[in-house]
């Protein structure tokens, strides 16, 4: 009698277990998607056209752009490359067309 209660309780808990588990990741899926509205977000908000956009998405996945806070909470970007602002480092980019380059090169890949 008490081994037959004994099992039930160990598979209540197996059950209660899995449950936990699989709320678990539904939590974890559903704060992927809330970083991820958060991030568009950001990005949307900085106003840049759709070629400055490419430039520093591209920045930042190739770890050239750093993005910091400062005490008042403002963020800046910098190019790790050179130290030049993102901004500058963009706009001297589109002046002797690397971005134009840069399509080509991903075309032929």
């Amino acid at each position: 009698m008490r081994l037959k209660k004994v099992l039930d309780d160990i598979q209540k808990t197996e059950n209660k277990i899995l449950e936990l588990q699989e709320h678990v990741r539904q939590l974890r899926i559903q704060k992927k998607q809330m970083e991820d509205a958060e991030i568009i977000k950001a990005i949307r908000s900085m106003k840049m056209d759709s070629r400055k956009m490419l430039t520093f998405l591209d920045g930042i996945q190739n770890g050239t752009v750093t993005m910091q806070f400062d005490e008042e909470g403002n963020l800046s970007m910098d190019s790790s490359e050179t130290g030049i602002k993102k901004e500058e480092n963009m706009d001297r980019e589109m002046s002797i067309g690397l971005i134009e380059e840069r399509e080509d090169l991903e075309d032929e890949e």
